[in-house]
């Protein structure tokens, strides 16, 4: 702009300030962040900025959106002062060096970097290692008003003097969030279900009154290859829907959930918040104990413990679960909360299942033995058996899964059996209190 009817210097005002914002939080280390933003401007062209930006902003991604003016041009600043850049700026002059436990060194600057200082002296070249030094000096003090942070500006014109407002948009990393649930089993059927978020901000600045929401899903991230039309047509074909939750709403959007936290929180800087998603909700589970093994593999071990987890509106879910920690805990009116074990949950999508570890059970032991092992030159052939204790003073489900490679049959086998893939058979059985029992089987391979 060759005219300028005014000019108007105007920083982070009364209008803006870092509160209120709308902070979207992602999986992957970063956030969407929606800065509400005001100044106050004359007629005719102003200048203006902000300069309440974390640490992480990605520099390429803010815009604004502005009622009542238009917006020229916009700026960003990220010119930070540093002591290295500074005497960058200084090579070819006079420094003093100080090494640690030495004399004041005075020379030419010729080179400097983070790990070293070089200077023409009248010794000769000398290079420092800044380690070692005790401090850097210059009777250099133009130092032309320094900035100590980023800031955006915006060449700004208005046909008249007024208030403007708007939204400043940009993305930025150091933001992230998880879910801990925490499941008290009641019994061996029953529990309560509670899911809290854990929002963390690892930036440098802190966000008063701020809206959170919080996406499930891994977003792509651009590499530089151009898109292929169907994938475009395909994103710009992304419906969403929603529907209500206790303590937050759920969006769907696309291929990816927004959890909208719904009330507003203080974030701060370097600090992480715990809040409430939803729960306690009564849910259903079914308890199993599960002994794994392989073809010849002879052990004795306690049997690991498996809760299955239906995420149906009958269960007490039907929601879209994100994926995080779950945290067991078994409950008796005797000695209440005891924490049993934890394990993580992947996504679970509404209608399906999921699967958790608890443990093991040191009172349901299993011991797997081979009998017999037999191997041909084009053939082999072992006998397998299995026996399952239950000490409990209750009835017990278990599944044997066993591991077999290859072009194989079973032959001999004391229970049914069920083939879940090429190289997967399970021997469900139910033992009653403190009854014992043997499955025998035998495999068979064959090879040309």
């Amino acid at each position: 702009m060759k005219q300028l009817l005014s000019v108007i210097i105007v920083s982070a005002l009364l209008l803006g300030q870092s509160e209120d914002a709308t902070l979207t939080i992602y999986k992957d280390g970063t956030a969407l962040i929606k800065q509400p933003v005001g100044w106050s401007i004359p007629s005719g062209y102003s200048y203006v900025t902000w300069s309440s930006l974390p640490n992480g902003i990605h520099r390429d991604t803010p815009f604004l959106n502005l009622d009542g003016a238009d917006i020229i041009s916009q700026r960003f600043n990220d010119n930070i002062f540093t002591g290295t850049d500074f005497f960058k700026g200084l090579r070819g002059e006079e420094i003093q060096v100080k090494p640690k436990d030495g004399k004041l060194v005075r020379g030419t600057l010729l080179e400097i970097n983070a790990g070293s200082v070089t200077i023409a002296h009248q010794s000769g070249i000398i290079t420092f290692n800044r380690n070692e030094l005790e401090y850097l000096g210059s009777k250099n003090e133009e130092v032309d008003s320094p900035t100590f942070n980023p800031f955006l500006s915006w060449d700004l014109k208005s046909n008249s003097e007024k208030i403007v407002k708007g939204e400043l948009v940009y993305k930025s990393n150091n933001f992230s969030w998880t879910t801990v649930y925490r499941l008290k089993m009641l019994n061996e059927e029953k529990g309560e279900l509670i899911a809290e978020a854990v929002v963390s901000n690892r930036s440098d600045m802190g966000f008063e009154s701020a809206n959170l929401q919080l996406v499930e899903g891994h977003l792509n991230k651009a590499n530089g290859k151009r898109p292929r039309p169907e994938r475009m047509n395909r994103v710009a074909a992304m419906a969403v829907q929603s529907d209500a939750m206790p303590m937050m709403d759920k969006e769907e959007l696309g291929d990816y959930h927004i959890y909208s936290l719904n009330d507003a929180h203080d974030l701060g800087a370097k600090e992480s918040i715990t809040v409430r998603m939803y729960g306690p909700l009564d849910v259903g589970y079914t308890k199993k104990y599960v002994f794994e093994n392989s073809e010849r593999r002879q052990k004795e071990e306690p049997l690991e413990v498996q809760l299955t987890m239906e995420n149906t509106e009958s269960n007490g879910l039907g929601i879209s679960l994100p994926g995080g920690k779950v945290e067991m805990y078994s409950f008796k009116q005797s000695s209440g909360l005891e924490y049993i074990g934890a394990d993580n949950m992947g996504q679970v999508p509404k209608g399906q299942s999921t699967t958790l570890t608890s443990g093991r059970a040191f009172d349901v032991i299993g011991n797997r033995k081979v009998l017999n092992y037999d191997r041909q030159r084009k053939s082999e052939e072992a006998v397998i058996e299995i026996k399952v204790t239950n000490a409990r003073n209750e009835n017990v489900n278990v599944l044997l899964v066993e591991h077999i490679n290859g072009d194989w049959i079973i032959k001999d086998e004391s229970l049914n059996y069920q083939k879940k893939d090429a190289s997967t058979i399970h021997f469900p059985l139910s033992l009653n209190a403190g009854e014992t029992k043997n499955v025998y089987y035998t495999y068979r391979k064959e090879w040309k």
